[in-house]
């Protein structure tokens, strides 16, 4: 039996209530899928559907990721890719062309308020030339540790080639840190300069060479995989804060065989449509 939701959803001016999902619901095995939310979303509602075998579907709503990039060892202020990376947009697009090694200035820092066990990446323009593999380190407090990442969406030693996702097991010495004081060097002060953030680092072993790489989302694994569970047609209605600082995105799979979850989305005025 369907459970109901009575709670009323005031759009306001210019607000929208939309599919946050592939229509007609994101399709679910028993690996993990991602599904992001359009900016301003303060309200979801999600659905699971079309059991096959499932017997419930498990979720997890997981952070925001703050996704920055320098090409000069954070001399200058880097590239933020926050918004493009979690707006539920594909034609926005994470621009990792052309990165290069660590040693020369090149990495991507991604952070969040809360610490995640892994990142979910789609890629849009796949990586065709230049052999590579990813290091993801994370900050102790002292020093940059190595998280000992799995990284799929690599065939060979060529990076980027293919959707994947880089997990890791939560290190307990993970300390938050602000941007500030990574960096001391940059004046220039943002949202997220002052704002303790669990950070990590990712550079790749050898430059990429192909001039056309990019990511058209990075999703946020929760650090548990305590994961709620939901019978068909058993309705989550939950208010969130989509952004620096909240939500960017649910976190789903079965238990067995498949389903598909439904995902709508209400958002404020200043939302995106896309």
């Amino acid at each position: 039996m369907a459970v109901e939701s009575s709670t009323k959803i005031h759009l306001g001016k210019g607000g929208e209530f939309r599919i946050a999902s592939a229509s007609k619901g994101a399709s679910l095995t028993t690996t993990a899928s991602f599904t992001q939310f359009p900016l301003k979303t303060y309200r979801i509602f999600a659905t699971p559907t079309t059991f096959s075998t499932a017997v419930v579907v498990k979720l997890l709503i997981n952070p925001w990721l703050t996704v920055l990039k320098t090409t000069d060892g954070m001399a200058t202020p880097p590239v933020d890719y926050s918004e493009v990376a979690q707006d539920n947009d594909t034609a926005t697009l994470v621009d990792v062309s052309s990165l290069s090694t660590l040693a020369n200035g090149d990495f991507l820092l991604v952070g969040s308020h809360v610490p995640f066990r892994g990142v979910y990446f789609d890629v849009y323009g796949t990586n065709s030339a230049g052999t590579a593999t990813v290091a993801i380190s994370y900050w102790n407090g002292g020093h940059w540790v190595d998280t000992g990442a799995t990284v799929t969406g690599i065939r060979s030693t060529m990076v980027w080639d293919q959707d994947g996702v880089a997990t890791w097991t939560v290190p307990a010495a993970w300390k938050p840190t602000t941007f500030s004081h990574l960096y001391s060097s940059i004046s220039t002060k943002t949202y997220y300069s002052d704002v303790p953030l669990y950070w990590t680092r990712w550079a790749v072993s050898a430059a990429i060479t192909d001039e056309s790489v990019t990511f058209s989302s990075m999703s946020a694994a929760n650090r548990s995989t305590g994961y709620a569970e939901l019978a068909s047609g058993q309705m989550l209605s939950a208010d969130i804060e989509h952004g620096f600082g909240g939500t960017g995105c649910i976190e789903a799979l079965t238990d067995a065989g498949t389903a598909l979850l439904i995902v709508n989305a209400a958002t404020q005025r200043e939302g995106k449509f896309s």
